[in-house]
């Protein structure tokens, strides 16, 4: 395993406010959130497409160059907030598909996609979104193939654990994997163990979240989700990971912030939960005297 940090952490400094959040006083650059994450000493960056720069990063070999400096694995993560829209959004299709030579082109291994957001869940059969979706994900993925790109679907509460493993083994591509986020299946009143077992075989990255359960309803997943420092919420992050690590996982697990408990930061979760997820680490492969 390997440490990382989703550059949706920091979206109120990328100029985006979700419900009950306050502005910031300055805005970041793409540079902004690297030089972050290198003073945090992590190993890989998640970057939202939806928060690069229209400059600078519109250049794909500068951003590229950018994150060889760093030394930074990375992942495209396409897609936010509402992703392929449940299959019914050509323009999102076709933009998913631009976002494949995009990854292939920053030297990623993995784009990040998304099949639809909160709103969309519970809304229809998911048969019938997974017969929308399979075709669409197995053609990003057979693109992908053909760069030499792995593509994984988050559990981005949209759909069920059981459709999201469905439409992995659908496409039937090596290719082909998941994002857990372990914040978003509880979300959606599932059990993190449960699903973290269910997908592990397909797990290509994993977005660590910690929660404050006590003013939130799992199944309700567009309610207020209070996001604290890993290892301080109700969520058995360290069980979740050592299932991941049991069954062979060893991708990026990368530290997101959506919605924040009251008094803390973005960046006091993001750098505690960093040092959290080293010391985990540490403890399960310590370095031989």
């Amino acid at each position: 395993m390997r440490i990382g940090v989703d550059s949706y952490s920091f979206h109120r400094y990328f100029g985006e406010l979700r419900e009950g959040e306050s502005p910031v006083d300055q805005r970041w650059t793409t540079d902004d959130f690297l030089n972050s994450c290198s003073e945090l000493g992590v190993d890989g960056v998640s970057l939202e497409t939806c928060f690069l720069d229209g400059g600078a990063d519109a250049e794909v070999e500068s951003l590229r160059q950018r994150l060889d400096q760093h030394g930074f694995e990375r992942v495209l993560a396409w897609g936010h907030p509402s992703g392929l829209a449940m299959g019914l959004d050509p323009e999102a299709f076709a933009d998913a598909l631009a976002a494949v030579d995009r990854a292939a082109g920053l030297g990623c291994r993995l784009l990040r996609i998304v099949v639809g957001i909160t709103r969309h869940f519970g809304q229809e059969s998911e048969t019938e979104v997974l017969r929308r979706v399979v075709p669409q994900v197995a053609e990003i993925t057979d693109r992908a193939e053909q760069l030499d790109l792995d593509v994984a679907v988050e559990t981005h509460c949209d759909l069920t654990t059981a459709s999201v493993g469905s439409l992995v083994e659908q496409v039937a591509s090596p290719r082909l994997g998941v994002v857990l986020d372990s914040a978003n299946v509880v979300r959606i009143g599932e059990d993190l163990l449960a699903a973290a077992a269910a997908l592990a075989p397909h797990t290509k990255m994993i977005h660590v979240k910690d929660l404050d359960l006590r003013s939130s309803t799992p199944g309700e997943p567009g309610g207020h989700w209070p996001g604290v420092p890993l290892g301080l919420g109700d969520l058995d992050i360290a069980g979740a990971l050592e299932l991941m690590e049991a069954a062979g996982f060893d991708g990026l697990a990368c530290v997101e912030v959506a919605d924040m408990a009251s008094g803390w930061s973005e960046h006091e979760i993001v750098a505690q939960s960093v040092d959290w997820l080293g010391k985990f680490a540490t403890e399960r492969h310590p370095c031989p005297e």
